[in-house]
């Protein structure tokens, strides 16, 4: 049965493949466009602001100023989550640093000894948020209005903690000790970071690129499939659809809670990379889309008062 479920997997992936040179070859043009907008968010957006903050993260891990954090809010986290001092520590990073930050962070802490395996599974499955700027800044001018942008911050945030508490009994009570020391150097941060953020701009492109063989496709299903795809420019797409202002706004909260195939793949790289399991997160970032969907859904006609 494994031996027929891995050819059926081996020959998805080769149609796939196969399609999806024919696509650079056929509509080359709007490839090489679709790949010129990934660079840009690369230049403005990733380059910019998420490598010096991803640098910063990595020093406030390997300084140990994550795990202080995280044992002024041990105890509410603790009771709540079921997090360890350094656990509640990535999950606070991960909340204002933006994806794939709690990802890279609880890899970090499980490398070091300061998490156990269980418990970075679970923490990455949350943690990996948009930031508040972002959402305010971006997806907020986006859809008119920065108050709905902080809104779909907080409803994102709320369904990550949802999802927190159906794993609270999943992390354990008890956490590793540190087996090796930090290597806390300003250096060693900018290398090892700059390496990430490079292949971060690596999947932004080809995704952004894979986002636009969606647009074969009739709207508004061409809209839903590309904003679900690469974020930054799905999101951009989903506001511009031909849908009722009621199902755009949740379908952008949704995908922003999604995060996008993209980043997901950056988690999933950096979560495997360190021997950590994603069936958490995958299970995780769907469950969070569905419950930011129908909350902005429901809440749509309040908010806009």
């Amino acid at each position: 049965m494994t031996g027929v479920k891995h050819k059926i997997k081996y020959a998805a992936a080769v149609v796939l493949t196969l399609f999806f040179t024919a696509y650079l070859l056929i509509f080359g043009g709007a490839a090489r466009e679709a790949a010129k907008g990934g660079l840009d968010v690369c230049f403005d957006v990733i380059l910019t602001a998420v490598f010096p903050f991803s640098v910063a993260s990595k020093l406030l891990i390997s300084s140990g100023v994550c795990g202080f954090l995280g044992k002024t809010a041990a105890k509410p986290l603790a009771r709540l989550l079921g997090l360890s001092p350094s656990g509640a520590g990535v999950f606070l990073l991960g909340l204002v640093g933006g994806y794939p930050t709690g990802a890279s962070g609880a890899a970090e802490l499980y490398k070091s000894g300061l998490i156990s395996k269980s418990e970075a599974e679970v923490v990455i499955s949350y943690s990996n948020n948009a930031t508040p700027a972002f959402m305010i800044n971006y997806i907020g001018l986006l859809i008119g209005s920065k108050r709905l942008g902080l809104i779909f911050y907080a409803v994102n945030i709320c369904a990550a903690l949802i999802w927190a508490l159906f794993l609270r009994k999943k992390t354990g009570p008890e956490y590793k000790t540190v087996s090796k020391p930090l290597d806390f150097s300003f250096i060693s941060a900018v290398k090892s970071c700059g390496g990430q953020i490079l292949n971060v701009c690596f999947f932004i492109i080809v995704f952004a690129v894979i986002s636009s063989v969606f647009s074969l496709l009739p709207p508004p299903f061409s809209s839903v499939f590309r904003g679900f795809t690469e974020l930054t420019t799905g999101a951009a797409v989903l506001s511009g659809a031909d849908l009722p202002a009621r199902i755009t706004a949740p379908l952008i909260c949704a995908a922003s809670s999604f995060s996008g195939l993209c980043v997901a793949s950056q988690v999933i790289s950096v979560s495997r990379g360190a021997g950590i399991g994603v069936k958490y997160y995958v299970c995780g970032k769907i469950f969070q889309s569905v419950i930011s969907f129908f909350a902005v859904f429901i809440l749509y006609p309040y908010i806009l008062s």
